[in-house]
């Protein structure tokens, strides 16, 4: 297996500086299916992780489309799935939270990975990717993080409502959202696969640095502590929006690779990430490669590429590629990544 990624991640100077595309929706495009069919056809997003696989070439794999749902939907949350030619991610209706505050939190379904909504379909397919790429590549699941899986539950206006009306419900939900987690998590282990938190519903655009450090911080923190007991050496922890202001929270929750996401301030990763010898992965702004010239892609590529300078743990991202992103774009990326260390 490449070691390019490990290395980065270890802060050790790789190759290349790696590549990690924010492909989930687009996965579909790459043969000719929508968001809503791949994400519930075990066949299908086999398929369409080879296809990206194939055409992309990223440093790894994330299995998974509309990342935020599975869970939600395992406790009892309905999913919106489009049928047809409808290119719309599966979003979570808002008229089916499971929680609204007047509950007790063990009134909640515990689900169970092997049997409940889409979680065994997402094990079916590891299972079929680490067959025919795990020694090629690090293939990673997608989990939710505990904050945004419990504004799932609950919707996003109540859970900040009950944060400061019933904040000790609070943490009882987000300690049951935590052994989802860990549960979800735990049968991709047994796998052989690796996993990446998500959970951009706690970003410092929606949350205090303050409330982070009281509700979230400990939950992660114990959670990312977990993997790595199970044998997780990598465990990334994805949180978009600008999170600067939280940049020592973001850190202090052990995950050992961060995000720095387009509206971030680079500089003030590097001093950070340095200090702390923690990777971050650096997110250029991807929303506007459907019409964007594969010479402006190239270039802002390298613009992105020189924010690194040199420093080993830095990773490139994208913001999430649009569904139908044309290879000509993704192929500006990998040109500028192949000759940026000759520049």
């Amino acid at each position: 297996m490449n070691r390019r990624l490990e290395q980065a991640l270890e802060c050790e100077r790789p190759d290349r500086i790696p590549f990690l595309p924010a492909i989930y929706e687009h996965k579909a495009w790459f043969i000719g299916e929508t968001p809503s069919a791949v994400c519930r056809d075990p066949h299908l997003l086999t398929k369409a992780l080879l296809a990206e696989y194939e055409r992309v070439q990223p440093d790894a794999l994330t299995i998974g489309i509309d990342v935020y749902n599975v869970e939600a939907e395992a406790i009892g949350c309905k999913v919106i799935y489009y049928e047809g030619e409808n290119t719309s991610v599966p979003a979570i209706a808002p008229e089916s939270v499971v929680f609204r505050g007047s509950e007790e939190v063990v009134s909640l379904k515990m689900p169970d990975p092997q049997k409940d909504g889409r979680m065994p379909l997402n094990l079916e397919v590891a299972r079929n990717i680490m067959k025919v790429l795990g020694k090629e590549i690090p293939i990673r699941a997608a989990l939710s993080g505990p904050f945004s899986l419990a504004a799932h539950l609950t919707g996003l206006e109540n859970l900040f409502m009950l944060v400061f009306t019933r904040p000790n419900l609070v943490h009882e939900l987000l300690d049951f959202a935590s052994e989802v987690i860990k549960r979800y998590g735990q049968a991709f282990i047994e796998l052989g696969c690796g996993v990446v938190v998500f959970d951009s519903q706690s970003s410092t655009e929606l949350l205090s640095p303050l409330v982070y450090r009281e509700f979230v911080l400990p939950r992660t923190r114990e959670l990312i502590e977990y993997f790595h007991q199970q044998g997780v050496r990598n465990v990334p922890l994805i949180i978009g929006g600008n999170t600067t202001k939280m940049l020592d929270e973001y850190l202090e929750t052990g995950a050992n690779n961060v995000l720095c996401d387009a509206r971030a301030d680079v500089t003030e990763f590097l001093h950070k990430c340095s200090a702390a010898r923690r990777a971050f992965r650096r997110n250029m702004d991807s929303t506007d490669f459907l019409t964007l010239s594969s010479e402006d892609i190239y270039h802002r590529t390298v613009d992105c590429l020189k924010e690194s300078n040199g420093y080993p743990g830095f990773i490139l991202g994208t913001v999430i590629l649009p569904y139908g992103t044309p290879m000509t774009a993704l192929d500006a990326v990998r040109s500028a990544l192949q000759e940026y260390k000759h520049l």
